[in-house]
């Protein structure tokens, strides 16, 4: 985790590096915050809280994985410990090189892989207010990204980018027709995210809270709101601990380690 030490370095790196990034596209935009806040493997564990329309609370803990596998493969595990009632429920991520992910989730009373279909990614996960799609990767290549006119959010000056499925067949399947995502210019940070049904229509907003930095140019959000207008429903999530580039055994992404319930050991 490297951090810079010099506090006039850092303020001047950052001046140096908004003055050059003014006449970014947005895919350029969205190539520089992958780059800076990509990592090799990361573990977190999250407390996840629910709040219905009636106002209605659940709490929730779970732990998740991620590695990056080289080659365009990765692959992520999200484990629910907490409460009983979904203690051992798995979602298994494998993204592989063309784009594509393959997504099963595992119910500990079945005790098998249930594969999810490319038509039930709109479905949302488990009661949040994320959906199966929410939880895939994004491929740049599929995607068309829109510069719009730039605003700031809480005293940070933001790129605005409009985020569009290039991909005839990816845009049918998806279940929104565009995103619009708010990206800090001084850490390529996104902050903000609006996404549109397919008749354009706002549905959810996503907002990071107490952003910091952990390590080098990497930075992660502590708290996330999930705020769904359509469902009247939201989801916060707030992250309890994050270790990155720590070492994590391929077998944690098999559908053997997981139907030997390994994961709630």
């Amino acid at each position: 985790m490297k951090r810079i030490c010099s506090v006039l370095f850092a303020a001047a790196f950052l001046f140096s590096s908004i003055a050059a990034a003014e006449d970014m596209t947005g895919k350029q935009v969205m190539e520089e915050q992958k780059k800076r806040h990509e990592v090799k493997s990361e573990t977190t564990v999250d407390v996840m809280l629910l709040v219905d329309s009636k106002d209605r609370k659940e709490t929730r803990t779970l732990k998740s994985y991620f590695k990056d596998l080289g080659g365009g493969e990765t692959r992520t595990l999200v484990v629910f410990e907490e409460p009983a009632a979904v203690k051992g429920t798995a979602m298994l991520t494998w993204e592989h090189e063309n784009g594509e992910s393959d997504q099963w989730l595992f119910l500990p009373s079945q005790k098998k892989m249930q594969r999810i279909a490319q038509g039930s990614k709109k479905s949302y996960f488990m009661g949040t207010d994320l959906t199966y799609e929410d939880l895939e990767p994004e491929k740049m290549e599929n995607v068309t990204y829109t510069m719009l006119e730039p605003e700031t959010i809480d005293g940070s000056e933001c790129y605005v980018i409009e985020s569009v499925p290039s991909d005839k067949e990816k845009l049918k399947r998806s279940g929104y027709s565009k995103r619009t995502l708010w990206v800090r210019k001084d850490i390529f940070f996104t902050v903000k995210v609006e996404f549109y049904d397919q008749r354009g229509r706002l549905i959810k907003t996503q907002t990071a809270m107490d952003v910091e930095n952990i390590g080098g140019t990497v930075y992660r959000a502590k708290k996330a709101l999930m705020d769904n207008h359509k469902r009247k429903h939201k989801t916060l999530t707030a992250v309890r601990s994050d270790e990155t580039n720590v070492d994590i055994d391929d077998e944690i992404f098999t559908e053997r380690y997981l139907i030997s319930e390994k994961h709630v050991q």
